[in-house]
């Protein structure tokens, strides 16, 4: 007979999620802010890169075999225990900023503290995900009332709220919204959604949203939170790890060689992540090309890659049709526009038109650089003529003249 499964079957986006995420000791929370927590782990206090790295990799095996807290922490006080940390020690703050701390890492409400805090994220983080796939089905999600035995007020008033899955509510309200909140969310269909406006309880108009500033003591940095918010909890953690791992992958080409870069940007070119990431109600940017020299020199800036917004792609997408649509093939070929296209002055400060042709003809780029160089953006990407490219010339010469 075969052993019965113990815990809970663990859906594969929630250690996917955890698994992305790196290391960074802190002495504080607050030196881990907002969406920085969808890719790097942390602990407060734990300055100890090894007793970081127990911490993470005993959260991920709990994740991994739907672990409860009980068990979770029998599993690692014995890792605490080898390390020096089952008893109070002092720990040192390395930036010098705050007085010494004596911790005790091995005290059940701090284990339960961070226990449920990273597991109610990556839970939130696979959550959103599949929401994300399954949306054209249950286009609906219903704020569920919160479990805990002492609910906060603000949590109980938006329980009962309906919005379509690509609201903006959810962008700061989808929870955890706070230490150990236990607010969930369920994603409904048209009809469920229809069926529960007709009993009453319910409400399908985002609750007012009331901003406070909260200043983060460790960086001087001002973030703006939703009132009924804990600090550092008013993010999406899906919607922050969309963001964050596609920032980290143009970082990563950034600092790759150029033929690597190339190869990766063509694979992802050549794979459904163009199409997925369109369809992300989250602003993303996806990278499209390398930038040769010339591009650089007349941009003057510093980036090395060329990327494009998924908001760029899905209105250039739609808004141009005729013969010659912009199509996913048409993004699959910036690479070789930018490469054999000419660069063209039209006198925008920080923009350069590229003028190249591929087999189907003549297409404009546009590509601006923002944030002092450090990136480079498409802001536009149609099709273009022989003539186009003259006039564009001659304004160039124009102004050049002028």
């Amino acid at each position: 007979m075969p052993e019965p499964r113990r815990g809970f079957r663990v859906p594969p986006e929630v250690p996917a999620y955890f698994a992305e995420k790196g290391l960074k000791p802190g002495f504080s929370w607050l030196d881990v802010w907002g969406e920085e927590h969808a890719y790097a782990f942390t602990v407060a206090k734990a300055v100890d890169l090894e007793l970081l790295t127990a911490f993470r990799n005993s959260i991920a095996r709990a994740i991994d075999a739907g672990q409860g807290f009980e068990t979770w922490r029998a599993g690692l006080l014995p890792e605490l225990e080898r390390l020096g940390w089952a008893k109070p020690r002092r720990v040192a703050d390395p930036t010098g900023a705050r007085p010494d701390a004596v911790v005790n890492f091995a005290a059940p409400g701090r284990l339960q503290t961070i226990f449920s805090s990273n597991m109610r994220a990556a839970r939130a983080a696979g959550q959103w995900e599949r929401i994300q796939r399954t949306k054209a089905a249950l286009p609906y999600l219903l704020y569920v009332r919160t479990a805990s035995a002492e609910p906060r007020v603000q949590h109980l008033a938006w329980a009962g709220t309906i919005l379509p899955a690509d609201d903006p509510w959810w962008s700061t309200h989808f929870p955890p919204n706070g230490w150990g909140c236990k607010c969930a969310v369920r994603q409904i269909s048209q009809f469920e959604r229809d069926q529960k406006l007709g009993q009453g309880g319910y409400g399908i108009e985002p609750p007012t949203l009331e901003m406070k500033p909260f200043v983060n003591k460790r960086t001087g940095e001002v973030t703006w939170v939703p009132d009924g918010i804990d600090p550092g909890w008013q993010t999406n953690p899906g919607l922050a790890r969309t963001r964050t791992l596609v920032t980290r992958m143009n970082e990563r080409l950034a600092e790759a060689g150029e033929a690597e870069a190339r190869r990766v940007i063509a694979e992802i070119a050549a794979s459904p992540a163009p199409r997925v990431l369109m369809g992300l109600p989250e602003k993303v940017f996806l990278p499209v090309a390398v930038a040769p020299v010339g591009l650089a020199a007349e941009l003057g800036g510093v980036a090395r890659i060329v990327e494009v917004s998924n908001d760029t792609m899905r209105a250039k997408t739609a808004k141009h049709g005729g013969v010659r649509p912009v199509t996913s093939k048409t993004w699959a070929a910036v690479q070789e526009i930018v490469d054999g296209g000419e660069i063209v002055d039209e006198g925008r400060p920080g923009h350069r038109s590229i003028f190249g042709g591929l087999a189907d003809g003549m297409w404009q780029l546009v590509v601006k650089a923002a944030d002092r160089g450090r990136h480079y953006l498409v802001s536009s990407l149609h099709a273009a003529s022989d003539r186009d490219l003259e006039r564009a010339r001659r304004r160039s010469e124009r102004r050049d003249e002028g």
